[in-house]
């Protein structure tokens, strides 16, 4: 029974990969898990291993989490998250959502309150909806493209935050984010069990950013704090913490009370009296064995012959 269970779930999901519709089967549960609310606003709980039904509200608990599978994509939604489902999107109404894509031509769209995203590619995000009813997003892992309604687009790296701008439904200009901080403190990230070569993928481009980062010059950063919230801080002289402000804003600007010096542009940068070396004499000819002067010797061979042999 067990075994025919399985087989029809991997059945409806291939089928609803080759047909662009997106069933979410719900795989784990962290905490209350998820509940379904009614026309009567009553709660009635999903258990796992079933899908989630479309087009009614769902309600994930306070201090608790999901994680659904659908074709080639897998979903975790946050604490206190409410949303909808359909077959080609989903409807957030409060909370935040991962999103990890497995195929490069995936494309879901994801509406808010006040707007909406088109996400495409492969690779991971996070996604909060805004007080304002606008979306937060943060890339984690490979590369996704963000598209509003108003076609803004661009392509998201990890590291790098994005918010719409749900009065024009533009994109705003990309922060960057410490990654490694995020994975120690997002729930979404750190609250689920994660397979080793995800924990791998993760490690792997948080100490990446942290070489870039290091050797940035004054970078905009957002830390995160509780939960899966950021807050947005500036790293000053990166580069060079001697330097202050000061010197950083009169960088690049000339020196009025700057003079030429009367020496040789030389003997300023040796510190000496720059000197001539004489090169020695190269012989224009060399003895024959009869003792009488030959013709000068052959030029060498050129070095592409060397390599290839009499």
């Amino acid at each position: 029974m067990k075994f025919c269970t399985i087989v029809c779930i991997i059945l409806t999901l291939g089928i609803n990969y080759v047909s662009g519709k997106i069933s979410h089967l719900l795989v784990s549960s962290v905490g209350e898990g998820v509940m379904l609310l009614d026309g009567n606003q009553e709660e009635q709980p999903i258990t796992s291993s079933s899908f989630l039904p479309n087009d009614i509200k769902l309600s994930v608990r306070p201090k608790s989490g999901i994680e659904t599978l659908a074709a080639g994509y897998l979903f975790r939604f946050g604490s206190s998250t409410i949303f909808k489902c359909s077959t080609e999107s989903i409807k957030m109404f409060y909370g935040s959502l991962f999103i990890r894509s497995r195929n490069f031509k995936n494309v879901i769209s994801i509406s808010g309150p006040e707007t909406s995203l088109k996400i495409s590619g492969a690779g991971s995000c996070l996604l909060e909806v805004e007080t304002n009813g606008g979306f937060k997003c943060v890339g984690v892992l490979g590369t996704l493209r963000l598209v509003t309604q108003n076609n803004d687009s661009l392509s998201l790296l990890p590291g790098e935050l994005v918010i719409t701008e749900s009065s024009s439904n533009t994109l705003s200009d990309k922060l960057t984010v410490d990654l490694g901080n995020l994975f120690e403190t997002s729930f979404l990230i750190s609250g689920f069990s994660n397979s080793s070569s995800f924990d791998d993928a993760l490690k792997s481009v948080a100490s990446s950013q942290k070489l870039v980062i290091g050797k940035s010059y004054n970078a905009n950063e957002v830390k995160s704090k509780e939960g899966d919230n950021f807050e947005r801080v500036t790293n000053q002289n990166h580069l060079n913490p001697s330097v202050s402000s000061s010197d950083a804003e009169n960088t690049g600007k000339f020196q009025t009370n700057y003079q030429l010096p009367n020496n040789s542009p030389l003997q300023e940068l040796l510190g000496r009296s720059p000197k001539r070396f004489k090169s020695p004499a190269v012989p224009q000819s060399l003895p024959s064995e009869t003792g009488s002067s030959s013709v000068s010797p052959p030029a060498r061979p050129f070095p592409s012959r060397l390599l290839r042999g009499n």
